[in-house]
């Protein structure tokens, strides 16, 4: 038997359709807060809170989106299909208007699920220009802080970073850094090698040889890298001992290369200047003869 409450009173909604339409939203709501105080919980630690808000909040919407837009058909009886048609112009025209935000947007939320930067890392993005080596200090969902050697502040946008290449010095534990010398024709290669090989054991912070610089154990650094773990092969070490390699001969010099590995990105710079300068004086002992390049 019909009651009141299945009685039509605007249109073709009763009573138990706003009833049914306002408890499926205040589901809604409910689910909405408790999914993005979850995504809080699992994000403010890895990506910083403004940006885990940033994507509780977005979540947040789209449960809010989905519920109005399911109910509404459901209880209030309007043709969402009918309504999504007109207003399809103007949807097509946001969404190329909108395209790189929305780029942006996903890809912040990868990099909050992937994880190929996290705050504090020393990386470098390498799509034109080059931020060089910086340091990340924060990651928004539209785009990442970044800090550079030099002081400035850059931000890039998400996108760059996950489609283009980063290269990101702390998980790898160490890299690489090459200066080119000359040397007069007669030089014995020998005694170069010799003398950079003992001077880099002697530096307390270029590897394999270790002490008073600060970073991870050794071990630590194979386990994250593509080398062999150290606990497998001994040998792996001997991958980082410097190398000098002849790369050119110009009839009165030759060009050697010299390349040392360290792990602390940040003072690269200043550690290969005093372990040049180290170098230096010891060929100038030695009588080794420097030409200018």
């Amino acid at each position: 038997m019909a009651t009141w409450l299945d009685q039509p009173i605007i249109g073709n909604i009763s009573p138990v359709d706003i009833i049914l339409f306002i408890v499926i939203m205040g589901a809604a709501v409910l689910i909405a807060r408790t999914s993005a105080s979850l995504i809080r919980r699992y994000l403010d630690d890895t990506v910083g809170k403004r940006s885990s808000k940033q994507v509780a909040r977005l979540i947040q919407y789209i449960i809010l989106a989905v519920a109005f837009l399911a109910s509404t058909g459901a209880f209030l009886h309007i043709d969402i299909n009918a309504a999504i048609l007109s207003l399809g112009i103007v949807g097509v025209a946001v969404a190329f208007a909108t395209q790189q935000v929305i780029q942006n947007a996903i890809a912040g939320i990868l990099i909050s699920i992937t994880k190929p930067i996290r705050l504090e890392d020393w990386v470098e993005v390498g799509l034109v220009p080059s931020t060089g080596i910086c340091r990340v200090k924060d990651i928004r969902l539209m785009s990442t802080e970044v800090r550079e050697k030099g002081g400035r502040i850059a931000t890039i946008p998400n996108s760059q970073i996950i489609n283009g290449k980063v290269i990101n010095y702390t998980k790898s534990g160490f890299t690489a850094i090459e200066k080119s010398i000359w040397v007069g024709p007669t030089t014995d290669l020998g005694v170069v090698r010799r003398i950079v090989i003992e001077e880099a054991d002697r530096d307390p912070c270029i590897l394999p040889v270790v002490s008073e610089c600060p970073g991870p154990p050794l071990s630590s650094i194979f386990d994250h890298s593509l080398l062999t773990r150290i606990e497998e092969d001994p040998d792996a070490l001997a991958s980082l001992n410097p190398v000098v390699n002849l790369v050119d001969i110009q009839g009165s010099r030759i060009k050697l290369q010299i390349k040392v590995w360290m792990r602390d990105v940040q003072r690269s710079e200043e550690i290969m200047s005093d372990f040049l300068e180290t170098l230096k004086a010891r060929f100038e002992a030695e009588g080794i003869e420097l030409k200018d390049p």
